[in-house]
Formats: C-alpha cells, sequence, structure tokens
C-alpha cells in the first residue's frame, strides 16, 4: 500500500477534504502544508523554520501531505512522495467554490491555521485570497504540470470532480463509493 501521499493543486481543489478522507480509510496521518505556513495574524513563518517544519513531515516513513507551495517545497515533497494526486481543477470550477468557502469561513468565523481567521475586511483586502486564487490559478497549473512531468512517483491527475471518487477507490484510497461520496461532498 502507498505510504507517502502527496495532494496537489489549486486553491480549493478540495486537496485537504480528500487528504481528511483518505487519513480516515487509510489511517495515514494527514498534514496540511498551510498548518506549517502561517503563523498568528496570517504571518507567514521565516523560510527556514517554514522549510525544516515540511522536511521533518516528510522524513516520516507515513504521510499524506497536501497544499500548493512551489520551489524547494515542491522539490522535497515529489521526490519523497509515493503518490502524487493532481486536482487539476479548472478555475470555473475552483472560483465559486473559492468564493462560497471564504464568506462561509468569514461569516462564521472559522479558525483556522495558528488561530488566524478569514474576516470580511480581509476578504476585500488586496491580498485577499478572493483575489490570489483567481490570479495564480493558470501560472500554478503550468508549474505543476512541468513539475509532474518529470516525477518519479505515480501521479494521478484528476481533472473531473466526478471521477475523483471512482479514481481514489481504484486505488484502494477509498472505501464503498456510496461511503467515500459522503466523505467528500
Amino acid at each position: 500500500m502507498t505510504q507517502r501521499i502527496a495532494i496537489v493543486g489549486p486553491v480549493v481543489a478540495g486537496k485537504s477534504k480528500l487528504a481528511a478522507a483518505l487519513a480516515a480509510h487509510t489511517h495515514l496521518p494527514h498534514h496540511d502544508l498551510d498548518a506549517l505556513y502561517w503563523g498568528p495574524s496570517w504571518t507567514p513563518l521565516p523560510e527556514d523554520r517554514f522549510l525544516a517544519g515540511v522536511r521533518d513531515t516528510l522524513t516520516a516513513d507515513r504521510w499524506i501531505v497536501d497544499g500548493n507551495y512551489g520551489g524547494t517545497v515542491a522539490d522535497l515533497l515529489l521526490v519523497r512522495a509515493d503518490l502524487i494526486i493532481w486536482l487539476d481543477l479548472p478555475l470555473r470550477t475552483c472560483l465559486p467554490r473559492l468564493v462560497r468557502r471564504s464568506i462561509q469561513r468569514a461569516v462564521t468565523g472559522q479558525e483556522l491555521f495558528a488561530g488566524n481567521r478569514e474576516t470580511l475586511a480581509h476578504l476585500l483586502a488586496r491580498d485577499s485570497i478572493l483575489r490570489w486564487g483567481p490570479a495564480h490559478h493558470h501560472r500554478h497549473r503550468r508549474n505543476w504540470a512541468a513539475r509532474l512531468s518529470a516525477a518519479d512517483a505515480l501521479v494521478v491527475r484528476v481533472t473531473r470532480p466526478a471521477r475523483l471518487t471512482e479514481q481514489m477507490k481504484a486505488l484502494g484510497l477509498l472505501p464503498t463509493p456510496e461511503k467515500a461520496s459522503a466523505c467528500l461532498t
């Protein structure tokens, strides 16, 4: 069975949700790269501390890691992963999800990484995830396509949400489609 799974893709492709469902079925520990990156008050950790956290996480023999980080982090992740799941969903799928999720988080005050919360004011700011996600979507897609074409690990590319459960079940990473669909909807 696969022991080191990387899940990559754009903002709100469903990386964390998929990782949680796979972790529940496989009993592999789940690590979200955003939780390693963000400090209090939406302050990124210094790069050396972030990379040290990533390295520590990836030295384990068993894990599921999700995130959308390039550079050294992507290099480390791709070298260590047995399986890379690329949620390569179009912007037309991700944008409505981004708006819904961001507004829901802001309204409910849901706590995220390091005690951070999205607020309506934050969503309207110049560095808002509502601007950042769409602005970087296509560039990240091109970057992942290039990186993954040279990966040694098995790469599973998911281009349609409707196929996700079927693909994960075929790999033995999810239980029956009925149970898996309930986890991912």
